[in-house]
C-alpha cells in the first residue's frame, strides 16, 4: 500500500485522486503521504499481528525452558496432541523462532561427551576412509576431481594413500587395499570403515550385508571388519585427520598431471618425505620410526594375495544387458537364458565381459556419461541359430554321417591365420552305394565356413 501511494504521489496526483484510484479511505492516504521509507520500516516493525498461538505462549515457553533442544516440529505435535486445533507446522516454526529470541534460549543439541581412548596395540587395527578434491589440470583447461582412499595404522599412525580420477567402486577399494598391503608389508587384524556402499549394501537386524566382491576378498585375506555408526565420523578420528591432512597438506594447490599413476607416485614420495617422517602431534613420535616396531606384528600376506583382486559379478537382465557405472551395456542375445551372471573387468577404458569361467563374451568402450545404453549392433540377433540350422539340414541330407566332417571344418577354420583361405575336401561314400558324394568347403578363416556369409559349401554328386 505504501509503495503504491508513493508512486501515485510522484505522478502529481492529489490525495483525493490517489484514494479514488486505489479505492481506500482518504485518511489512510494521508497517514502514509509524508512518511519516509525509514519511518515506514519502523512502523512495520512496531505492528504485530495477533497469533492463534498467543493463548498457548506460556505453555510453549515452558516447554522451551525445560527442553532447550526441543524442535518446533515436536512442539507442533504436542500442541495437536493436547489441544483441538489444526496447527500448521510452518506457523509454529515461525512463532517458536520469535519466542526463542524473546526468551534468549537458542536451540542447542545435547552436548556429546568425549573420553580419551587408550592406544591400541601394534598390528591390531587400520582405519580407512575416502576423500575427494578438485585439482586444476596441468594444461590449464578445466579441473579434475581426484578421489582417494586413505589408510592409517592406529598404533603407529603410519599412513598410505591411493589416488584415482574416477569414483570408487568395490573393485577400486580392493585394488587400493592390495596396494596398501604391499606398502605396509602385511595386514592388521581389523579394518575400520564407514557404512559406505562400496563396502556394504544393507544392514539386516544388526547383521551387515557386505558387497559380494568385498566379502569374497575379506574371506580370502582373513581380516575382520568394523563398521562405524552411520553419519558418525567422530568415532574414527584418526583417519578423519588423515583425510584432512591429505587434502590440505598434499592435494591443495597441486596440478593434476592427467595420469593417476604419476599422482600416486608423487603421493608415495610425499608420504615418505613428510607425512610419515614428521613427528605426530598426539603421540609426539615419528610414525616411520614406530612403524619399524609395528611391522613385526603385522599379519603376513596370504599366498593368494596376488590373486585377491576383485572379480566383479553382474546379473544379466532380461533385456540382455548389464549395469556398470549407471550405464547399461548389451551382451549377445540369448546370454540371459544361458548366463544368469557374468564377470566384468574394466581395463584402459574398455569393459570386458566374461562368463563365470572367464571365457570372453564381448567388449565395450566405457562411457563417461550416465543413464546411457551402450549396445553392439550384432547383439540384436542370434548368430548361432542359422549356423546350427544349416549344420542340421546338411547332416540330415547326408544320412547323419557328416558330423565329423562339419566339426573338422569349424575347428580347422577357427585356427587358420587371418586372411588365409581354408579349403577342405573329402570323399564321402553314402550308405547307398549308388549315391557317392564329394564334399568341398571353403571360406575366409576370420569366421569359419559356417560362421560367415562369405563362406560357402558345395555338395557335388560324383
Amino acid at each position: 500500500m505504501y509503495a503504491k501511494i508513493q508512486e501515485l504521489k510522484e505522478l502529481g496526483m492529489s490525495q483525493n485522486a490517489v484514494a479514488a484510484q486505489l479505492g481506500i479511505n482518504r485518511a489512510t492516504v494521508r497517514h502514509y503521504w509524508n512518511m519516509s521509507a525509514d519511518e515506514y520500516s519502523k512502523y512495520c516493525c512496531s505492528i504485530r499481528r495477533i497469533s492463534i498461538l498467543d493463548q498457548y505462549k506460556s505453555i510453549i515457553a515452558g516447554w522451551i525452558m525445560r527442553f532447550p533442544c526441543i524442535s518446533s516440529a515436536q512442539i507442533c505435535d504436542w500442541l495437536k496432541e493436547n489441544y483441538p486445533y489444526d496447527f500448521k507446522e510452518r506457523t509454529v516454526s515461525r512463532y517458536v523462532k520469535a519466542l526463542r529470541e524473546e526468551l534468549g534460549i537458542p536451540r542447542s543439541a545435547s552436548p556429546r561427551e568425549y573420553a580419551a581412548v587408550e592406544e591400541l596395540p601394534p598390528g591390531l587395527q587400520t582405519q580407512v576412509d575416502f576423500g575427494e578434491m578438485a585439482l586444476p589440470n596441468a594444461d590449464g583447461t578445466g579441473s579434475t576431481k581426484v578421489r582417494f582412499a586413505a589408510f592409517v595404522l592406529s598404533h603407529s599412525r603410519y599412513k598410505f594413500v591411493y589416488f584415482q580420477s574416477r569414483p570408487f567402486h568395490t573393485v577400486d577399494l580392493i585394488t587400493a587395499m592390495n596396494e596398501c598391503f604391499a606398502y605396509f608389508g602385511g595386514m592388521t587384524e581389523e579394518y575400520v570403515f564407514d557404512q559406505d556402499s562400496v563396502v556394504c549394501v544393507a544392514e539386516n537386524a544388526g547383521d551387515i550385508i557386505y558387497t559380494h566382491e568385498f566379502e569374497a576378498f575379506r574371506q580370502r585375506c582373513g581380516f575382520r571388519v568394523h563398521l562405524c555408526r552411520a553419519a558418525d565420523p567422530e568415532s574414527k578420528g584418526k583417519i578423519e585427520n588423515v583425510v584432512r591432512y591429505v587434502k590440505h597438506g598434499f592435494l591443495e594447490n597441486r596440478l593434476y598431471p592427467f595420469d593417476d599413476s604419476t599422482l600416486n607416485h608423487c603421493g608415495v614420495s610425499w608420504l615418505e618425505r613428510t607425512a610419515n617422517a614428521k613427528q605426530h602431534g598426539t603421540t609426539h613420535k615419528v610414525p616411520a620410526e614406530v612403524f619399524r616396531e609395528e611391522r613385526e606384528h603385522l599379519r603376513p600376506l596370504p599366498d593368494t594375495v596376488e590373486s585377491c583382486s576383485a572379480t566383479i559379478l553382474r546379473t544379466v537382465r532380461k533385456d540382455n544387458t548389464i549395469v556398470y557405472c549407471s550405464n547399461r551395456y548389451s551382451v549377445p542375445i540369448g546370454t540371459y537364458t544361458t548366463q544368469k551372471e557374468v564377470e566384468i573387468e574394466a581395463v584402459d577404458g574398455i569393459l570386458k565381459v566374461y562368463t563365470v569361467f572367464h571365457e570372453p563374451i564381448c567388449e565395450h568402450r566405457i562411457s563417461p556419461e550416465r543413464g546411457k545404453l551402450i549396445k553392439n549392433t550384432n547383439h540384436d540377433r542370434d548368430t548361432s541359430s542359422p549356423i546350427d540350422a544349416l549344420q542340421e539340414t546338411l547332416n540330415e541330407q547326408l544320412d547323419w554321417e557328416a558330423e565329423t566332417f562339419l566339426a573338422g571344418i569349424e575347428h580347422a577354420a577357427s585356427i587358420t591365420e587371418s586372411g588365409m583361405l581354408a579349403t577342405y575336401s573329402i570323399k564321402y561314400s553314402s550308405a547307398k552305394e549308388n549315391h557317392p558324394f564329394r564334399l568341398e568347403a571353403s571360406g575366409n578363416s576370420l569366421p569359419t565356413a559356417f560362421l560367415s556369409r562369405r563362406g560357402r559349401m558345395r555338395c557335388h554328386q560324383c
